[in-house]
């Protein structure tokens, strides 16, 4: 939904980083040096694969029976997780930096929904819990909303290309340069306000993938219901002023132009959900 610019920080850099923050566990620290090699490559691989819309070609932990598998090499999925908690996400360590970049770089805005929702917290776009080896990888973590977070991504995995969430950081330019999501203004009865209804509509030359990829997100992410909770109140404001307008009496299509278009011409993004409603609304008046 919006487009994120990759963090500045590579995955080495801030696994040394990490790595300077353990002082309490010699242990933990070997382990990590030891298996630097191989976590670097599969962050590497990750990014590739992010590129190409191919991250669902990672497969996630096989041994999920186990108590507490092992990664790379003597490295356990509980040491990763650890290493994000206490190491990365860790108020004091060196890497918290890192964190607070990531979250800073958002610019309050959650990604996932477009930014009807404020960040909250990093949220593993590979959940950590069947992907741990990208636990600390800054493209893997996403600044996110407590709905997208919580109740809308959770730590689903994809399995086939359409099944992917559309990744801030790394995905196609389609995503996000191009409408695919539209809306309907259904006007009300006896006074009653009107309501607006978002729906996708992804463009007829994209391929079947694509445009079930979009479709996945909007529904994963409730964006319909939440689309329109916004809009409801935005809408009858604008609709006032519009009324006020032609009242006075301006031309009908001019006043068209004054409210809602100067919006769609000013809106940050192509698919933003106010945007898209006075699209909705300049149609249906």
């Amino acid at each position: 939904m919006l487009k994120l610019k990759q963090p500045n920080y590579p995955y080495d850099h801030t696994l040394a980083l990490c790595c300077n923050g353990i002082t309490g566990n010699k242990e933990l620290l070997q382990k990590v040096n030891d298996g630097a090699t191989d976590l670097k490559a599969g962050a590497d691989v990750y990014e590739v694969s992010a590129s190409t819309g191919e991250l669902y070609t990672i497969k996630p932990l096989q041994n999920q029976d186990e108590d507490d598998p092992e990664i790379i090499k003597k490295l356990k999925k509980s040491d990763m997780i650890k290493l994000y908690s206490n190491y990365f996400a860790g108020k004091g360590k060196p890497a918290r930096i890192v964190y607070d970049a990531l979250m800073v770089a958002a610019d309050d805005k959650c990604p996932f929904c477009g930014g009807i929702g404020r960040p909250r917290n990093l949220d593993h776009f590979l959940p950590k819990a069947h992907f741990p080896q990208f636990s600390i990888v800054p493209i893997n973590l996403v600044p996110s909303c407590r709905d997208c977070n919580m109740d809308g991504k959770g730590e689903s995995v994809a399995t086939t290309e359409a099944e992917q969430l559309i990744h801030p950081y790394l995905d196609d330019n389609r995503f996000f340069n191009e409408q695919w999501i539209s809306a309907r203004y259904v006007s009300g009865r006896n006074n009653e306000p009107g309501v607006v209804e978002y729906f996708v509509s992804p463009p007829e030359h994209w391929k079947d993938a694509h445009k079930k990829r979009v479709i996945n997100h909007f529904n994963d992410f409730d964006l319909a219901l939440r689309y329109s909770k916004e809009a409801g109140p935005r809408s009858a404001l604008l609709l006032a002023q519009f009324q006020a307008l032609v009242n006075l009496p301006v031309e009908k299509n001019t006043a068209k132009e004054i409210i809602f278009q100067t919006i769609i011409d000013n809106s940050p993004f192509v698919n933003h959900w106010e945007r898209v409603m006075c699209i909705a609304m300049m149609s249906e008046l």
